[in-house]
């Protein structure tokens, strides 16, 4: 069930990369507001709203807060084909943030909860995986959904007719209400249960943890976690900048219409996004096993270095066949961090905190990917270049910029990694602070302490 929200909370995320040209042409606005409506404001309200979300998290009933985050994200999605005005878009896009705040923190906590140490990895790939296939079905549905509806324009009672990009953003959005109830459904292990079939029996009952006590463990291990978190962010700027104006540079450089570019760049991440995630999980795994601690981080490393050139190497060749090479490389590379990222997360957070540094992970990634890369893109077309048709240098200087800072801050945390490792295992809440609180049952999870 986390898999499947994954899929419709990317789906409903990425379907605007699609509606870029209609909703331009139907609202009346540049490449600088189509970057704030992919980026800054969805990304600043993401990262507002997910720590104390994470708060939330890590002391309550997460099924039930995942279950919420879905719905209220699937009906912004479809509240989106209601607008008539950029602003009331705009909104909508708030509200899908806010409610996809929920997802990545709540799923951290609870499959580190329901998974023991050395299978964490695998069932983090896996949720990662969703990602990707969520960005490529999200594609080709939206791509085919756009036709239909272009075809035959759509009509809603009370509303008369509306617009295909309007109806693709109803179309894409309902179905995710349906997952939000299906939710409710999956196991929660701070509640007694029994005979989960698959899962570890370990159940962690909600111990809150002071927020000077989540800010003095930060500190003490500020290296790694800021190497960790703002690389990520640069590293997301290129994955963010590529997957929100791939379309839009096919269609403008090669001539190519947006339901075709939306049908193939949906095939690429649905088969190259998946193979990524689990390679980059397989091969993390494979060199924890051979004692290299830092495993995951190295993968950082592999997935900026191979994402930076196949981005950069999809602006500068001169046929559109070679770019979609380089288009289905980018996509192989820009989905390793999906189950690597929180992975380490589980890794370098102490049980009672894994969702708010998860908080931290997400809303970092999104400021910095989200909320710089597709609007610097469009800042620099719009206002630098001047040039709708010099989006190719656009997103070239993005990518070289970013990969490099991403590249400089995974290696500075290298060395501090396992240290940071050691001290997340040997944590302990803080008596005084632990008073009035009830210990977890011994599990092997840093901080809980036995009854």
């Amino acid at each position: 069930m986390l898999l499947a929200a994954y899929i419709f909370s990317i789906m409903d995320r990425q379907i605007l990369t699609l509606l870029v040209g209609p909703i331009q042409k139907s609202l009346h606005v540049n490449d600088t507001l189509i970057g704030l409506l992919h980026g800054f404001t969805f990304a600043a309200f993401y990262g507002v709203m997910g720590l104390p979300i994470a708060r939330l998290i890590d002391r309550g009933n997460r099924r039930v807060i995942i279950a919420v985050g879905i719905a209220v994200w699937s009906l912004a999605t479809a509240a989106g084909g209601l607008a008539t005005e950029y602003w009331h878009l705009l909104a909508a896009r708030v509200a899908v943030a806010v409610g996809e705040a929920v997802l990545v923190p709540g799923t951290v906590s609870l499959l580190a909860d329901l998974f023991a140490p050395e299978r964490r990895g695998r069932a983090m790939g896996v949720f990662g995986a969703a990602g990707a296939v969520g960005s490529g079905v999200g594609l080709i549905a939206g791509g085919l959904i756009l036709g239909a509806y272009t075809a035959s324009r759509p009509v809603l009672p009370f509303l008369g007719e509306i617009e295909p990009w309007q109806a693709t953003f109803i179309a894409v959005g309902l179905p995710g209400v349906v997952i939000a109830f299906f939710m409710l459904l999956v196991p929660e292990p701070r509640i007694a249960r029994k005979g989960i079939s698959g899962a570890s029996s370990v159940a962690e009952e909600a111990v809150s943890v002071p927020i000077v006590q989540v800010k003095d463990y930060i500190v003490q291990n500020g290296k790694t976690i800021t190497s960790f978190l703002v690389g990520a962010g640069f590293f997301y700027m290129c994955v963010y900048g590529y997957a929100g104006w791939a379309p839009t540079y096919f269609v403008r450089h090669f001539g190519w219409k947006y339901q075709e570019i939306g049908k193939v760049f949906g095939l690429l991440l649905a088969i190259a996004g998946p193979l990524g995630t689990l390679f980059a999980s397989w091969l993390g795994d494979h060199w924890r096993k051979r004692g290299i601690v830092n495993a995951y981080m190295r993968i950082a490393l592999v997935a900026v270095a191979g994402l930076t050139v196949s981005t950069s190497a999809m602006v500068l060749v001169p046929t559109a066949n070679m770019a979609a090479v380089c288009l289905g490389l980018s996509a192989f590379f820009s989905f390793f961090l999906f189950g690597v990222g929180p992975a380490v997360i589980a890794q370098i957070s102490p049980a009672p905190m894994r969702g708010q540094l998860a908080a931290l992970y997400t809303g970092g990634l999104n400021l910095l990917g989200a909320g710089m890369g597709p609007v610097a893109i469009g800042l620099l077309t719009d206002y630098v270049l001047r040039d709708p048709k010099a989006i190719s240098t656009s997103m070239l200087i993005v990518f070289l910029v970013a990969g490099a800072l991403a590249t400089l801050l995974f290696r500075s945390g290298l060395k501090s990694y396992a240290e940071t490792l050691k001290r997340a295992a040997e944590w302990q809440l803080k008596p005084e602070a632990a008073q009035g609180f009830t210990s977890a049952p011994a599990t092997g999870v840093a901080g809980l302490k036995p009854r």
